[in-house]
């Protein structure tokens, strides 16, 4: 039961992170309705495939990991397209962590300690010390992510139990003026289910137990859908859209998210509580994102002892984000804007072209209603390439 609860908290962990943060700046001229049924769709559509991969896993042994299952079902090809998606998915996500924990942990040094320290050195301190569990294995990080993600559930509840009473419904019947800001959001809220990464961690982790995975994955992304659910009702019915959106247009990110909060309830308690909640949110999913790439270059270099060897994996897992991080930290950070063609390819074409193939290599008739969820997850990861090169193209807004 231990290993379950920790697991659903992996999955949980790692998906409530810094795009819980960016949820309500990108839906303030959207409104609750909109987004309440965007966030909907796409947990169905990640929920969904996570099961057609743990699927796939009725028909290997628990310890093969992504790259072993891509080449057996999708050839050399397949294997390519799967590793460059997760390797630029991941690597790009560690380093983004790397440069918002660092930047988290100088402040905190200057604030508490009145020790100052360089930017480079903070996202060095924040890999050696907090990176460092990845090489202790699953059963570490389950130990310590418990820990994280409850202070974080802690500090989110306090957030919310002082923001919730001063709900007006008035401003949660909002609604956008045209589709473009709600088409736009799509992307975003696609990556913040990126719990994908971790499946083939907790496969082996669970030993292949299909129920159990099952069960992990329902919980674990269910509760960040109702966290996020409850979060955007939180802050798009404390402030009207006009004015939410005024905040956000002079003070982006986190600091307009901070300064909305204080504008509702301008206390010491609401402040610390806030900035101590977007801490935690950002170490389990970096902790989350780490194990699961570390497994990845491991499994990639089954064959070849140098890599799969524990230091090894952990040099190649950490050396090239940090380096990223402290050399071009905007660099992983711009690419994360384009995460969402990487994690369309891992987390919805790939599931469904290897379960096919699994079933068709065992004699397993498709289901027709597993063909109908192929006909939406085709779709939906059509819309995504679309919006993504709108925003590339900058016809619509990227965020």
């Amino acid at each position: 039961m231990q290993k379950i609860i920790g697991s659903i908290l992996i999955v949980a962990g790692t998906t409530i992170g810094a795009g819980m943060l960016a949820m309500p700046i990108i839906s303030a001229s959207v409104g609750f309705t909109f987004m309440a049924f965007i966030l909907f769709c796409i947990w169905f559509a990640m929920y969904y495939t996570a099961i057609l991969l743990v699927d796939v896993y009725k028909y290997n042994p628990p310890t093969d990991g992504l790259n072993t299952l891509t080449v057996k079902y999708l050839g050399n090809s397949g294997a390519v397209a799967t590793a460059l998606s997760m390797l630029i998915l991941m690597y790009a996500l560690v380093s983004a962590y790397i440069t918002g924990g660092g930047e988290i942990f100088r402040t905190n040094l200057e604030n508490w300690l009145q020790v100052e320290i360089s930017s480079h050195t903070s996202a060095f301190l924040f890999t050696a010390v907090f990176g460092s569990i990845i090489a202790f294995g699953t059963r570490v990080v389950d130990f310590s992510n418990k820990i994280v993600f409850t202070t974080k559930l802690i500090f989110l509840c306090i957030v919310m139990a002082l923001l919730l009473p001063k709900v007006e419904m008035i401003h949660l019947q909002h609604l956008p003026t045209s589709s473009i800001p709600v088409l736009a959001t799509i992307p975003v809220i696609f990556t913040s289910f990126g719990f994908y990464v971790v499946i083939p961690t907790l496969v082996k982790y669970l030993d292949g137990n299909i129920k159990q995975l099952k069960l992990v994955f329902l919980i674990g992304s269910i509760t960040p859908l109702i966290l996020y659910l409850v979060w955007e009702l939180t802050f798009l019915g404390n402030l009207d859209s006009n004015t939410f959106t005024a905040i956000l247009q002079e003070n982006s990110k986190m600091e307009g998210l901070l300064k909305a909060v204080k504008q509702v309830h301008n206390s010491k308690m609401i402040g610390v509580s806030f900035t101590l909640f977007a801490s935690a949110a950002l170490l389990t999913s970096f902790w989350g994102v780490a194990m699961a790439l570390k497994d990845y270059i491991q499994d990639l270099g089954k064959n070849k002892p140098l890599i799969k060897n524990n230091m090894s994996a952990m040099l190649l897992t950490f050396i090239p984000p940090l380096v990223f991080a402290i050399f071009y930290p905007d660099g992983f950070v711009i690419a994360l804007g384009y995460a969402s063609i990487p994690l369309v390819v891992l987390a919805l074409i790939m599931p469904m072209l290897m379960l096919q193939k699994a079933q068709k290599q065992a004699g397993v008739k498709q289901p027709f209603l597993q063909k109908l969820a192929f006909v939406f997850l085709w779709g939906l990861s059509l819309l995504i390439f679309i919006l993504q090169g709108l925003m590339v193209a900058e016809v619509i807004p990227a965020y």
